[in-house]
């Protein structure tokens, strides 16, 4: 029971931080993105939207990176930033997500960025619009 109630916490720590072993499936229409390593879906629900990206890992041992995980709009204004470190283990990592309200028929861009030392950085985006 100490085990479990102690793994649920580190679970529950890690959401906090932006960064999910396995998050809740939104409703609505998901559309994603992809880059070398990298995934990003955008989630339109009405007037919500949010974003979720994905790391996968590097050859070689775990190694720390940097994320970026932004939603806007096309018209260049910021709706919703995270950004974090953290260390990719062997299956990837999920960072986010990230949500916010959104203005009906705008279009609404999700971007997420990894960066890791010694490697060109990657970025994933996705374009859709809000139609509410």
């Amino acid at each position: 029971m100490k085990r479990f109630v102690a793994v649920l916490a580190a679970g529950a720590a890690l959401s906090g931080l932006g960064i999910a072993g396995a998050a809740a499936r939104p409703t609505g229409t998901t559309t994603c993105g992809y880059g070398v390593g990298a995934k990003v879906c955008l989630t339109i629900d009405g007037r919500l939207a949010s974003a979720t990206g994905f790391a996968s890992s590097a050859a070689g041992p775990a190694q720390f990176a940097s994320f970026r995980l932004e939603l806007g709009t096309t018209a260049g204004g910021s709706l919703e930033r995270e950004d974090l470190g953290a260390v990719v283990p062997a299956g990837g990592i999920t960072v986010g997500p990230v949500a916010s309200t959104v203005p009906c028929g705008t279009g609404i861009t999700a971007t997420f960025a990894v960066t890791r030392a010694g490697r060109t950085p990657v970025t994933a985006a996705v374009t859709v619009p809000a139609v509410c």
